[in-house]
């Protein structure tokens, strides 16, 4: 049987004197996730009789450890196919900036908590899922996808990225600059895997895994949030074969607040030197790569979503110009704020969220737009 913990309860928060900044506390101490079949309680009221279940991987982490996925399914799920998204989570960008080959985390990271460990990814997941608290000062995950999706009855993967590398990175394939790094990055290959397993059981039985549900592949999705919506770029850009076809073609995309044009980060090297020098890493034959994780130069499916504000705190303004226009010119849906905040559709407007969920399903325009 699943359990129920109450898994936005076991954070410790610390050091009182910037306790009150930012609404939050500086997170210093986080409880493990448990690795069992658990209830899905989020933090806003969801449909009941759902469960998350971990799905092994053989990807390792930068740690060492090897990531897991997570399936967010009904538990009386039968046999009658049903339609699935994944979910790509945000925060993964993180690089150590002069790390030792003996040991290449120890060091300076580019960001706290680093992003370089399992449990870190681990715990994103869940926070994503509105079921764990934030790891970081600036919350923007309350669970509200994961409770639209439910409510539709979409079954969601979500993909636990631990390489800090923007879902952009599979060794062999697009790969890191490991004298850089001294670990090999696999963000791209976890995005590309979790789509796969929903779409071709052969595959995932290859890899020894058996979803719970039986998945409509012409019902597949695909969502990111901030750095999670370069995946969905990534994804719509595969093409193995080289036949000049992409590999996957969900039936909508939805993104998030995405970092999706880096070129004004390119042009400016003084300003943004530190995300540079990660990048870097990253992207080590230059923007070329860079443009893989973008929306900007792609054949759209016919859903597809861009949410982004007019004023993001953590990216250039111009990072999202060139992929709403285009998303605007193929017919999709645009969601532009005024307000400045890093991702709309996880948090606070539970009708702005299904709207979006709807459009993705359904293509129906939220009104008004």
């Amino acid at each position: 049987m699943p359990t129920s913990p109450v898994l936005r309860s076991i954070i410790l928060c610390s050091t009182p004197l910037v306790a009150g900044l930012a609404g939050g506390c500086w997170k210093e101490d986080y409880a493990a996730v448990p690795i069992d079949v658990l209830t899905f309680q989020p933090e806003v009221d969801a449909r009941p009789g759902w469960l998350v279940t971990p799905i092994a991987t053989d990807l390792e982490c930068p740690d060492g450890d090897t990531t897991r996925f997570y399936l967010l399914y009904p538990e009386d799920a039968g046999t009658e196919p049903m339609a699935a998204a994944v979910l790509y989570h945000g925060g993964s960008f993180d690089f150590v900036y002069a790390p030792d080959a003996a040991d290449p985390l120890d060091g300076t990271h580019y960001i706290e908590p680093s992003r370089l460990s399992t449990e870190w990814a681990i715990r994103q997941v869940f926070v994503t899922l509105g079921m764990y608290p934030d790891q970081s000062l600036e919350p923007q995950n309350e669970g509200l996808l994961a409770a639209a999706l439910v409510e539709r009855g979409v079954a969601v993967m979500l993909p636990a990225n631990c390489w800090g590398d923007m879902w952009a990175n599979k060794p062999g394939g697009a790969d890191n600059s490991f004298v850089d790094d001294f670990f090999f990055r696999q963000g791209r290959a976890a995005g590309e895997w979790s789509y796969r397993f929903l779409v071709d059981p052969l595959f995932a039985s290859a890899f020894g895994v058996e979803l719970p549900i039986v998945v409509d592949p012409e019902r597949t999705y695909a969502i990111g949030l901030q750095e999670g919506g370069r995946a969905v770029a990534e994804l719509l850009h595969i093409d193995n074969d080289g036949d000049g076809v992409a590999d996957y073609s969900p039936a909508g995309v939805l993104v998030d607040s995405s970092p999706d044009d880096l070129s004004p980060m390119f042009a400016d090297p003084a300003l943004y030197a530190a995300p540079l020098e990660g990048m870097g890493r990253i992207y080590p034959e230059g923007t070329d790569r860079v443009a893989r994780g973008s929306l900007a130069d792609l054949q759209l499916p016919a859903h597809t979503g861009y949410a982004y504000g007019l004023e993001d705190p953590r990216w250039p303004n111009d990072v999202h110009a060139a992929a709403a226009a285009h998303v605007a010119a193929s017919g999709g849906w645009v969601f532009a704020s005024g307000v400045s905040q890093y991702g709309f559709l996880n948090a606070g407007n539970l009708q702005l969220t299904r709207d979006a969920v709807d459009y993705l399903i359904d293509g129906t325009l939220p009104a008004g737009q």
